[in-house]
């Protein structure tokens, strides 16, 4: 009976064993797949960050990497382009435009004729002024043909009702009426997008407000490649015609510097700077001198006669509040003399309506010449009018 006993208590023994030598092995095993998985799964990231890095992301890397060579055999400046391309390409959801440019809201006339596309914020003050109603496009109408066309009729006659035949077919009102892409205009991306200003935005903003308000003629569509493509080409040209400006202004103005700086002010800069870092070991009477500037630099920007005095009199230390006002002084002031070279370009078309046209037909021409588009909105052209038509602004 005991022995029957004693060999139950073993085999229930080796039972527990096995089961508890089993547990542990498949704790033993359970942590070492999911080891082997983290280290797969960091193993995969460093291999994506690799390709991401080496992949042929810009022309320039493709072609070196079809010859066969790669990045680290590169000169110095193509792998500085290299990193500023991969840099840009990083950062172009951040720089780029987060909602569509075109929302191609149709807006009708009291007859339900098409006048002219326009935001969705645009069609909800007009909803919200009760002077326009959503609708849809009349029947038989071009309009009609298309999906998902959205539309808004005017509830008021507006200024441009009395327009011809001539004028409704012209380039300029086709544009006015034509649905516009979301597109690049040079390459048709349909990815991350930048409002490329064909005036540079330095000058239009310069401009009278008849060639800005109003006026989306000359604001197109870009990806981030053609942006970087085409700016490159306007920054060369906008040089250019500044620096040609300027040889013909007087010689003292022409290349002055935009900021001028106050040697008064520097010294005190200096002083305060050399008394916070090397004071322990400046000759004593140096440490006095340059107290004496800074103190006189902060009883000039004190209001209060009796603080003025205390500094002055130096009865107390120089606080490290005070030395780090003085450290901080801007001694850089701006030169009242400095033209910007975007207004010395606008100044020198003198209000003169025939030279701002031919300012903006040149700039249109220019942005055909580098970009080469194939996807402008239509009605698009060179030739259309740079300033808005008074007779065709809505009255509301």
């Amino acid at each position: 009976m005991v022995s029957s006993t004693n060999t139950t208590l073993k085999a229930a023994a080796l039972s527990v064993g096995a089961a508890a030598a089993l547990g542990v092995i498949f704790l033993l095993h359970s942590r070492t797949f999911s080891k082997k998985r983290k280290q797969q799964s960091k193993a995969n990231d460093v291999k994506k960050k690799e390709q991401e890095r080496t992949s042929p992301d810009t022309t320039t890397t493709s072609f070196y990497n079809q010859l066969g060579i790669s990045e680290e055999d590169l000169p110095d400046h193509i792998r500085r382009d290299i990193h500023k391309q991969r840099k840009r390409k990083s950062k172009e959801a951040m720089i780029s435009m987060k909602t569509p440019m075109y929302d191609n809201i149709h807006m009708l006339d009291e007859n339900r004729e098409p006048i002219c596309t326009i935001s969705m914020k645009k069609a909800k003050w007009y909803i919200r002024k009760n002077i326009g109603e959503w609708t849809t496009a009349k029947e038989g109408s071009v309009l009609a043909k298309e999906k998902d066309v959205k539309c808004i009729r005017l509830l008021f006659t507006h200024n441009g009702a009395k327009e011809t035949e001539e004028t409704k077919k012209s380039s300029e009102k086709l544009y006015l009426r034509s649905t516009k892409q979301n597109i690049c205009v040079c390459c048709g991306s349909d990815g991350h997008h930048i409002r490329h200003y064909i005036v540079p935005y330095a000058y239009r903003s310069l401009l009278p407000d008849d060639y800005k308000s109003h006026m989306s003629h000359d604001i197109v569509i870009l990806c981030p490649d053609c942006h970087v493509r085409c700016e490159r080409s306007t920054k060369k040209r906008m040089k250019r015609m500044e620096t040609d400006l300027r040889m013909k202004m007087t010689q003292a103005d022409a290349f002055c510097s935009p900021v001028i700086e106050d040697a008064h002010l520097y010294h005190v800069r200096s002083c305060a700077i050399a008394l916070v870092k090397w004071k322990d070991t400046i000759p004593e009477e140096k440490v006095f001198e340059y107290e004496t500037t800074v103190r006189s630099y902060l009883a000039e920007c004190c209001k209060n006669e009796t603080e003025r005095e205390m500094i002055l009199t130096g009865d107390e230390p120089l606080t490290k509040a005070q030395l780090q006002k003085a450290c901080s002084v801007k001694y850089r002031v701006k030169n009242p003399r400095f033209v910007p070279g975007s207004e010395v370009v606008v100044r020198s078309l003198d209000d003169d309506r025939k030279k701002i046209e031919e300012f903006i037909v040149d700039w249109r021409k220019h942005f055909i010449a580098v970009v080469d588009p194939k996807y402008m909105p239509t009605g698009w052209r060179v030739d259309n009018p740079v300033a808005k038509d008074s007779s065709f602004v809505l009255l509301v």
